[in-house]
C-alpha cells in the first residue's frame, strides 16, 4: 500500500507543496522580556502651558518623552510617547498680595508593548509673585491696599522634568 502511494502521480506535487509551505511559513520568535528597573530616568517636557488661574487640582495634563529610554540597547519607551500627569495643587492668587500656587506630577506612561509604567518622585511647581508687603503698606496709607492681588503661578509648555520609574516593570519586545 505504501509503495502505491509513493508511486502515485499526486504524491510528488503534494510533497513539493508541503515542503514549500514549511519553508515559507512565517516563524515567530518568542518575544524578549526586559525589565525597566525602578529609578530609571525618563526625560519629559510639558506639552501645554498651565496657570494657577485656570488649572484645577485633579486636572489631567500631557507630557512628551524627549529621548528614547533603552534597556539592554533596545527601546522600551520611545521618544515622543505621551505620558499622563495630574495637577496636584492649584491655588489662585488672592487679596492682600497672596500669590498663586501650582504643582504638577507625572503619573504614568505606556511602554512600546502597551504596558503601563508607573512613575514617581517627579513634579513641576511654581508660585506667583507675593505682594503682601506692598499690600500692607497701601492698606495703611490709603485703606485699599488689601485689594492688591498676588501674581499667578505659571508653568510654560516645554518645561523639562525627569520622571523616575516607580517599580521594576517587565516589557515584552518583539
Amino acid at each position: 500500500m505504501y509503495c502505491k502511494i509513493v508511486k502515485s502521480v499526486c504524491f510528488k506535487p503534494i510533497v513539493a507543496l508541503l515542503v514549500c509551505a514549511i519553508l515559507f511559513m512565517s516563524f515567530t520568535l518568542p518575544a524578549e522580556t526586559v525589565v525597566i528597573k525602578s529609578g530609571t530616568v525618563i526625560p519629559m517636557e510639558l506639552m501645554t502651558t498651565l496657570s494657577s488661574k485656570t488649572a484645577r487640582s485633579g486636572q489631567m495634563v500631557d507630557f512628551r518623552v524627549t529621548n528614547d529610554v533603552k534597556v539592554n540597547g533596545k527601546v522600551v519607551i520611545a521618544a515622543g510617547s505621551i505620558a499622563q500627569g495630574q495637577v496636584v495643587r492649584s491655588k489662585k492668587n488672592g487679596l492682600m498680595g497672596k500669590e498663586g500656587e501650582l504643582e504638577i506630577s507625572v503619573k504614568t506612561i505606556c511602554a512600546v508593548d502597551g504596558t503601563i509604567v508607573y512613575l514617581s518622585n517627579n513634579s513641576l511647581a511654581d508660585e506667583g509673585n507675593g505682594k503682601l508687603a506692598i499690600s500692607i503698606v497701601f492698606t495703611v496709607l490709603c485703606l485699599f491696599g488689601f485689594l492688591i492681588k498676588g501674581g499667578n503661578a505659571e508653568i510654560p509648555a516645554g518645561a523639562q522634568v525627569q520622571a523616575y520609574v516607580g517599580a521594576d516593570t517587565e516589557i515584552q519586545l518583539n
